[in-house]
């Protein structure tokens, strides 16, 4: 077992340390770790994975809580930056334990005034459904880690009722001795879970956010990285392409498939020819079957000039004599790790949980690539998206959106509705603010002219949540529909996840002669806007209909 797991003889402040343990995630696919030692941070501070903790974003009050809680705990610092607006997370290790001293720590919290909304509860394996209702009313989360529970406790987090009760869900492998190397390898027993336990409560979709977006959204990074948008810090993972489904391709991707990682730009690890394509320093190290190449060392920092090849045998030597081996970079090979996982009594626990069958037993050609993937020959996957992202064979394929869009109107008519994609962009007098005209790059309106705008927003994925406009909320809409804002740009809007925004404006001279009206475009039966919303076309004396005119939309969406 992993009881003996902490005498290997090395730091686990040392430098060295930290840099293998940033490493082994990155190999993974994590761009971000928590959980960092808070001594010799220059060491990692802006190399290999992001800290949480640390110097991201302006983003530093992020707190870590790993002790019990006891009944005394007063915790101003974390009420101070909740009150004050500038508390970004509070993870703290609560419940971790199946019993009621576990649950009952959960009660402190409330009893204390700490239970706020940027809290990130790790574990919580106590938690019933009245704690889980209350985590969700203030918006918390949940950091899900079923590989340790299931070793430690023979069971895991109820992430059934967490679900259902709103709270946040995010998945991370704990630490090294009891847990997975990455968030992706960590994924692989949530599927498992789901598939075999839950009845797949999950989509694919809502899985791969659990160790995406979701984690941004917890701890106020969502401005600055963790999704592909236009002006976000690339903080990157590439994948061989092996599944139709992307979500489905990134849940069963395993060591070989990360082809890249790119954090902040710089790539630190990925496939030997990327690499050294992109990187003169790039070292080349070996699994089992495969190779991949890294650069763990940056200019200007003391203790970040060891290779790769020096830092192993620095962790080597202090390792010598000791009963536990340093850990195998990798996952896939790593027989030990199967090994523990296999004979444990506590993580079967009277199931039969085969993760090397299910998700690593995967052939590879002799350069290391799987054999079905398109970096391995395998003829281009067209990729399309299952219909409930969780299985089934109904798929739904992805929405290409233009470049450019075509734009209508003004019409007169400001209330947002229903359209189809090909309609394009309704203009209409401009009502965003200022301010954020001037963030988006829209001059001053020209004398004698008017400045018209608007927006569409487009579901291009499966996913939940309502589309909030000035007028009303689009809750359900399928991929493929379209929502026209007629007089607001994207950045005024809350986009749900799986929805895209493309905007333009542009303006017009108003002539003193009544222009014929344009066609009122009328709510249908099957409209997706929430309650008794109605709209009329209005045609303004001075309005000028502008048919077919296109102008160039800001390539980039927004997402709230």
């Amino acid at each position: 077992g992993y009881s003996d797991a902490k005498d290997i003889g090395c730091s686990l402040y040392d430098s060295s340390a930290m840099r293998f343990a940033e490493l082994r995630a990155i190999a993974g696919g994590n761009t971000a770790l928590q959980g960092s030692a808070n001594s010799n941070t220059d060491t990692f501070d802006s190399i290999l994975a992001r800290n949480i903790e640390l110097y991201n974003f302006d983003k530093d009050s992020i707190h870590t809580k790993v002790t019990e809680l006891e009944s005394d705990y007063i915790g101003n610092h974390i009420k101070t930056g909740n009150n004050s607006g500038t508390l970004d997370a509070w993870f703290i290790h609560l419940a971790e334990g199946i019993d009621e001293s576990s649950r009952s720590e959960f009660d402190v919290l409330v009893q204390n005034n700490l239970l706020v909304g940027e809290i990130v509860i790790v574990h919580g394996t106590a938690l019933t459904q009245t704690e889980f209702n209350a985590l969700g009313d203030v918006g918390g989360s949940i950091a899900w880690s079923p590989t340790s529970n299931l070793l430690l406790y023979g069971e895991t987090t109820d992430i059934k009722t967490a679900k259902e009760e709103g709270v946040n869900i995010m998945i991370g492998p704990d630490w090294g001795p009891s847990g997975s190397k990455s968030s992706m390898h960590e994924l692989k027993t949530a599927d498992w879970w789901d598939q075999n336990v839950l009845g797949n409560i999950f989509s694919d979709f809502e899985l791969v956010q659990t160790i995406s977006t979701n984690v941004v959204d917890a701890i106020g990074w969502s401005e600055y990285t963790g999704r592909i948008v236009p002006g976000l810090a690339a903080d990157l993972v590439v994948l061989d392409t092996f599944h139709a489904d992307p979500y489905r391709n990134v849940i069963q991707a395993v060591d070989p498939d990360v082809r890249l990682v790119v954090v902040g730009g710089l790539p630190v690890y990925g496939d030997v020819d990327i690499m050294q394509a992109m990187d003169d320093d790039a070292e080349v190290i070996h699994g089992v079957g495969f190779s991949k190449a890294i650069d763990i060392t940056y200019e200007g920092v003391p203790e970040a000039q060891q290779t790769y090849a020096d830092m192993m045998e620095y962790l080597g030597q202090c390792n010598q004599g000791k009963t536990v081996p340093i850990e195998y970079l990798f996952t896939m090979g790593d027989e030990r790790y199967f090994d523990v996982l296999n004979r444990s009594s506590t993580f079967q626990n009277g199931r039969s949980i085969d993760l090397w069958t299910m998700y690593y037993d995967v052939d590879l050609d002799e350069n290391g690539h799987r054999v079905g993937g398109t970096v391995g020959g395998a003829d281009p996957i067209e990729t399309s998206i299952n219909s409930d992202n969780g299985g089934g064979s109904q798929t739904v394929n992805p929405i290409q959106l233009p470049q450019i869009f075509e734009t209508y109107g003004p019409l007169g008519a400001t209330v947002a509705h229903p359209v189809e994609i090909s309609q394009g962009i309704h203009l209409e007098a401009c009502d965003t603010e200022s301010p954020i005209l001037l963030a988006e790059g829209v001059p001053s309106t020209p004398s004698g002219r008017q400045l018209v705008c608007g927006s569409i927003s487009i579901r291009t994925v499966p996913g939940e949540g309502c589309l909030a406009t000035p007028d009303a909320n689009f809750c359900g809409i399928d991929v493929g529909g379209a929502i026209a804002v007629p007089g607001q740009l994207c950045a005024e809007l809350s986009m749900p996840t799986g929805v895209e925004c493309r905007d333009a404006w542009s303006f017009f001279e108003p002539e003193d002669e009544p222009s014929e009206p344009g066609p009122a475009i009328l709510e249908g039966e099957d409209s997706t806007i929430s309650g008794p919303v109605y709209w009329i076309a209005v045609v303004g004396l001075l309005g000028l209909i502008i048919s077919s005119l296109t102008v160039a939309v800001t390539n980039w969406n927004r997402r709230k």
